[in-house]
């Protein structure tokens, strides 16, 4: 095993590159504190934003070639951090995004609303702003005398997710799914906003939880309107905002080494604080080791877990943790010799769809743009949050399936189609389960060691990227207060609208009169019994 010594270790080890690694890095180095950044990559950083192999095909005597990605993202109106990071190290405009298709297959029949609008600009104040679809005459497509069955268990799961705070209250409710938050819905309305929360959670319904969809809807749709408002990048994200990062970090003294595995943490010699970080190497096909004052855990979930166990310093600790499951999916692109009709940049499927939501490129993105303004065509990109029995099927079963479902919804493509790829991401990411008491928090069991990424333990109701760069910035936040340097501000969202606040208050009073009376009921009986 090749070793470094060096005279003075590293002030910061970072492992992952991924957004919160990064976040992470980028933060550190702007105040001076040069980060050594492990990414398990050798070819793309940037974990779930990672870019890789261009998209290439022939098409009337000439090669096209895009990039590709792990797949679109959105920024909601809540990602307060993730906007400020933008801000601080790149020179990103983002797009605002007009609105949002809801389109649902209902057996056969297809039916299109533009939900967004509606949504965060309609005069009924949340929590009840759904109510504003009902002033859509497409709304009224969608739904049957018989969904207005559905409105006590409606507002049941109304009041439900505002008196718990799975992510404040660290309660995961372990055992109960997301069907429970459907008790009382009609099956047509039932499988309309269970395709809601397949695309907030990313992961099949068979994978989310109760507290995970009452942590989503908070976060995403319930307390204010505007949160969902929608913006997306410019360009292609490893263009956009993680070769800027990488930028950052590098002037700022610090180092990125790819395809850099850690593989085990030791604590450094008796009288020395800090760790060992030993990683495999790809480019010298062997161990490395480092040694930090400080090191930032920022990998994926098995990542995590692995190097935990794997680590005697952290092993005993780490098999008492509960690690959140995690999920694979897919997303597919589809270009065509012509356009959709006029409408909104994105939009998600629910009901009997196969794709989960969806995104027009050449609505987004330049080199997307110029396809369509030479040909006329189109291009899509579709997101699969399927199980396994889906996900394994051979990629012309998924692209035909993708282009008939694509066809019913935009029947003015069929007989249109030129080319797709099928893009298949590893089983790493996080099926969210709340952080509770025995989850990783971004203070660790151990010293000189956090943690950053989107299932850790912090104070914030943020989820996927804001919660990963949220915690980056809380991590880089406490290696600079041992340097005594002046820390981030971490952003909170703003509070929620005021009848929210008013019935909040009074579902938690309820609950908790509920509770101690139960509670009191238990004693009661249980003296009887003795």
């Amino acid at each position: 095993m090749n070793t470094s010594h060096p005279d003075s270790p590293f002030p910061v080890v970072i492992i992952g590159g991924g957004l919160a690694g990064l976040t992470a890095a980028a933060h550190l180095a702007a105040r001076g504190v040069p980060p050594l950044l492990l990414d398990a990559d050798g070819l793309w950083p940037g974990g779930r934003l990672a870019g890789g192999d261009d998209d290439r095909f022939q098409y009337q005597g000439r090669e096209w070639r895009f990039s590709s990605e792990h797949g679109m993202h959105a920024l909601w109106g809540g990602y307060l951090n993730m906007r400020a990071m933008l801000k601080r190290f790149t020179a990103v405009e983002l797009q605002y995004s007009p609105g949002e298709e809801w389109i649902n297959r209902w057996r056969r029949e297809v039916r299109v609303v533009e939900a967004g609008q509606l949504v965060r600009f309609g005069w009924v104040p949340a929590p009840f702003h759904y109510l504003s679809l009902l002033y859509s005459p497409r709304f009224w497509t969608t739904i049957t005398p018989l969904d207005f069955l559905s409105l006590p268990g409606f507002l049941f799961s109304i009041f439900w997710t505002l008196g718990l705070d799975p992510i404040r209250e660290g309660i995961a409710l372990d055992g109960l799914m997301i069907d429970e938050y459907f008790r009382g819905w009609t099956p047509n309305l039932r499988a309309t906003f269970t395709g809601l929360a397949v695309n907030l959670l990313a992961a099949p319904k068979e994978h989310i939880s109760l507290a995970a969809m009452i942590a989503a809807v908070r976060f995403y749709t319930m307390l204010r309107r505007d949160s969902w408002e929608m913006s997306y990048l410019p360009d292609n994200p490893h263009r956009a905002l993680l070769q800027p990062l990488i930028a950052q970090i590098q002037q700022g003294g610090g180092r990125v080494i790819h395809g850099a595995e850690a593989v085990r943490l030791e604590q450094r010699a008796a009288g020395q604080a800090g760790w060992r970080v030993v990683f495999a190497d790809q480019s010298r096909r062997g161990l490395r080791a480092v040694e930090a004052a400080q090191v930032i855990l920022a990998t994926n979930v098995p990542g995590a877990q692995r190097l935990l166990l794997n680590s005697p310093a952290t092993e005993p600790i780490a098999r008492g943790l509960r690690f959140p499951g995690v999920v694979r999916n897919a997303s597919v692109r589809l270009w065509f010799n012509a356009a959709p009709r006029e409408g909104a940049p994105a939009g998600m499927f629910t009901g009997d769809f196969l794709p989960d939501n969806f995104f027009w490129l050449h609505r987004l993105y330049d080199e997307f743009r110029d396809w369509h303004h030479e040909t006329g065509g189109s291009a899509i990109e579709l997101h699969l949050y399927a199980g396994d029995s889906v996900l394994e099927q051979a990629e012309n079963v998924l692209l035909i399936r993708c282009v008939d479902e694509i066809q019913r919804a935009f029947p003015e493509l069929r007989g249109y189609y030129v080319y797709g790829t099928v893009r298949r991401n590893s089983r790493v990411h996080t099926a969210f389960r709340p952080p509770t008491a025995d989850s990783l928090h971004l203070q660790t069991p151990w010293p000189a060691l956090y943690a950053c990424g989107d299932w850790i333990g912090y104070p914030s109701p943020a989820l996927w990227m804001e919660r990963a760069v949220t915690t980056g910035i809380a991590a880089a936040n406490a290696v600079l207060q041992t340097h005594q340097l002046e820390p981030y501000p971490v952003l909170q969202p703003p509070p929620p609208e005021r009848l929210v606040r008013v019935l909040e208050a009074l579902t938690r009073a309820f609950r908790h009169t509920i509770g101690r009376g139960l509670l009191t009921l238990g004693r009661l009986l249980r003296r009887k019994r003795v």
